[in-house]
């Protein structure tokens, strides 16, 4: 992997201009790569760093275009066909997934940040950006088809297809910064005597003031900013948790049972336009990709 300390330019984005800062979930005062400055949201609240949004999910989401989810129906496994460039001549392959917020915690964070601004007297407009980036949306810009399990099942089946039933290790892959977006990669790979790889990349802790911990079977994510197109202040941070696709074992498959897809509504700026589902078709290449895949 790249060196730590500093960043890094990479070639990996889908488009525009990545930066990768390794081994590190940094905060909004070290954004350094992103092209707008950043302010975390209890400041914009003149409120304190304690009053920062926690949330404890316990879900895991992939989307995909119609394409993506043909060719998991049909494999029964989620693999990908796109390296990620995470070092000099090192580009290795992952499954990617965001947490999925429920709506019930969202709520009560929405409701916490309008008891501050009532408490402080603000005025009631201030609540209007907080909560509009794209992990508080329904909208997606990866595509339409949405695949959703609990952590602990699929943590279990990639234990089982990729790790040979041993316990998948949660470490801290780093920082990609993009023009407005900031995203926190934890990578879940293979014990480190089977693929060392990432032996140099600190586990996920239990400081409850990081912006990803742990603690057993319980995740906890801080995130500095909700805010999406709110200038200039309109950087907005989320989680990824990269699924180490090794070399050797391309895939890792589906829990059991029929895989739970929803549909998402397509962004105003999707990454691949010339793959959009509308929703009224939605239906129709369900029951199209149910017959081919048997």
């Amino acid at each position: 992997m790249f060196n730590d300390g500093k960043w890094h330019r990479t070639y990996s984005a889908i488009c525009g201009k990545e930066s990768f800062y390794p081994y590190e979930h940094l905060r909004s005062d070290r954004w350094e790569c992103v092209g707008d400055r950043a302010i975390p949201d209890y400041k914009l609240l003149w409120a304190e760093e304690r009053d920062r949004a926690l949330f404890q999910p316990t879900r895991l989401s992939h989307v995909t275009t119609f394409t993506g989810a043909r060719g998991i129906f049909s494999s029964r496994t989620f693999i990908s066909h796109t390296p990620k460039n995470i070092g000099v001549d090192v580009d290795e392959y992952f499954s990617w997934w965001s947490f999925d917020i429920s709506k019930r915690q969202k709520k009560r964070k929405r409701n916490l940040y309008k008891k501050i601004i009532k408490a402080k007297a603000l005025p009631p407009d201030t609540m209007r950006p907080f909560f509009n980036s794209p992990p508080f949306e329904a909208e997606s810009r990866y595509g339409n088809f949405k695949f959703t399990y609990d952590m602990e099942s699929l943590f279990k089946m990639y234990e089982n297809s990729v790790c040979g039933g041993r316990r998948a290790e949660f470490r801290v892959l780093g920082t990609f910064t993009y023009k407005q977006e900031v995203m926190h990669a934890v990578v879940v790979c293979p014990p480190s005597d089977v693929a060392p790889l990432f032996s140099d990349c600190p586990p996920v802790g239990n400081d409850t003031q990081a912006v990803v911990s742990k603690s057993g079977h319980r995740w906890m994510w801080r995130p500095d900013s909700t805010r999406d197109n709110y200038q200039p202040y309109c950087c907005w941070d989320h989680v990824s948790f990269a699924f180490h696709l090794p070399r050797y074992y391309p895939g890792f498959r589906l829990p059991p049972g029929n895989p739970e897809v929803t549909y998402c509504k397509e962004s105003v700026k999707p990454l691949r336009p010339f793959d959009i589902t509308p929703k009224k078709e939605f239906d129709r290449c369900m029951k199209k990709i149910w017959e081919e895949s048997g």
